[in-house]
């Protein structure tokens, strides 16, 4: 049974293990002041290469952190005044200090301590899947984090893309559909022709 609830999560899982071969554990907890936390999905193929991002990134190995607010940020306004925000409490450093106020928790001292003891490796991608993230923002910071912290920044479209791409070029489509959600996508995008 899922961990996640909804579906930009489903949608991510799917994307990580059918698309890319990733080995995923999810709802990994982490303990924070307050409580626990968790990394949404970790993810890692088992050969031990990397995975493409749909820009080209190599990936070898990610934490990744899902969150849709579509109802009511739209246009990903919101996510951008968060993210200008987490950016300035992390500075240079790799991730933000404990203590310190983080909107992405996956930016957290403890999330970046948690993966670290998982791959044994401070060598891993923070991979962000957001409904939207507003453009001006995007261009004004992703590349750098990307390319300094290797935090990157995809959006729901980038994600469908990458899967229709991919799926258009898959043999056996109907294979998919022993799991749930490459059921929903072989009934959607294949059967029904939806994009």
């Amino acid at each position: 049974m899922a961990a996640r609830n909804n579906a930009l999560a489903e949608l991510t899982r799917f994307w990580l293990q059918s698309r890319h071969g990733c080995l995923v554990a999810e709802s990994v907890p982490v303990k924070v002041s307050y409580g626990h936390s968790d990394i949404d999905f970790v993810a890692m193929r088992p050969d031990l290469h990397p995975w493409t991002l749909p820009d080209g990134t190599p990936v070898l190995r990610a934490i990744v952190e899902t969150k849709d607010e579509h109802d009511f940020d739209p246009h990903g306004r919101d996510f951008g005044k968060r993210l200008l925000e987490d950016v300035a409490a992390l500075g240079s450093a790799p991730c933000i200090a404990k203590g310190e106020k983080a909107r992405f928790s996956m930016l957290r001292q403890e999330h970046y301590e948690t993966a670290t003891t998982i791959f044994s490796t401070t060598a891993f991608h923070r991979i962000f899947v957001v409904h939207a993230l507003d453009e001006q923002v995007r261009q004004q910071v992703c590349p750098s984090l990307a390319q300094e912290k290797r935090i990157l920044w995809l959006t729901v479209q980038d994600v469908v893309t990458d899967l229709i791409a991919w799926y258009e070029a898959l043999e056996s489509r109907t294979g998919l559909r022993h799991t749930l959600m490459g059921d929903l996508w072989q009934l959607l995008v294949g059967y029904c022709g939806l994009r």
